[in-house]
């Protein structure tokens, strides 16, 4: 089994705690399995998730990836995590 080396930024630890209320740790093993795991919309089946993520993957310089109830965005050129979110429910709204 081959090992996926994530480095992340301190922008996606803080916004992990913040949002998320994750430690280090915790944060640093979801966003490894969101490399990893993770689904981007076009692995998704039709849907509002789907459309979710496709509205958000603006631009070449990111790779958005949904994983355990969580969007991970990542940067294109690399595993490197830049910022992460709970999926919201319908009545909230989120910005990239």
């Amino acid at each position: 089994m081959s090992r996926v080396k994530v480095t992340n930024t301190d922008h996606s630890y803080y916004r992990a705690a913040e949002r998320c209320g994750w430690g280090k740790k915790k944060a640093r093993d979801m966003m490894k399995a969101a490399q990893r795991y993770g689904k981007m919309y076009g692995n998704l089946p039709e849907g509002e998730l789907r459309n979710f993520l496709k509205s958000r993957q603006v631009g070449q310089y990111r790779r958005i990836k949904y994983y355990a109830g969580y969007i991970f965005v990542f940067a294109s050129t690399s595993t490197r995590c830049i910022t992460v979110y709970p999926y919201p429910k319908e009545s909230e709204k989120v910005t990239c």
